[in-house]
């Protein structure tokens, strides 16, 4: 996460924006894809948002519905396979 993002969330925060930010997480900036290690949601609730930490698609819906109902600052960091699907140009794995 840059700085910029960080700023970006105090903006949010300090005029009580009700927006919602959904992170795809699929490990790749924490190092080994097997294991999603970056806490994107954890920093939300120091600046007075909500945070969720989703690994199904039942829990999306669920959290979709509850965050947008808040009315106040939410990020969703959702856990996805990365190895689930294809990439551009049919090139699976070679990231």
């Amino acid at each position: 996460m840059s700085y910029l993002f960080f700023f970006s969330i105090q903006i949010l925060v300090q005029y009580q924006l009700p927006v919602v930010i959904v992170f795809k997480n699929e490990g790749v900036y924490g190092g080994d894809r097997r294991t999603p290690k970056a806490g994107y949601h954890a920093l939300i609730e120091a600046f007075g948002g909500k945070d969720y930490f989703v690994g199904t698609p039942d829990e999306l819906k669920y959290v979709l519905s509850e965050s947008f109902s808040t009315q106040k600052l939410a990020v969703i960091n959702v856990i996805v396979d990365p190895y689930i699907g294809s990439e551009s140009g049919r090139l699976q794995h070679k990231n």
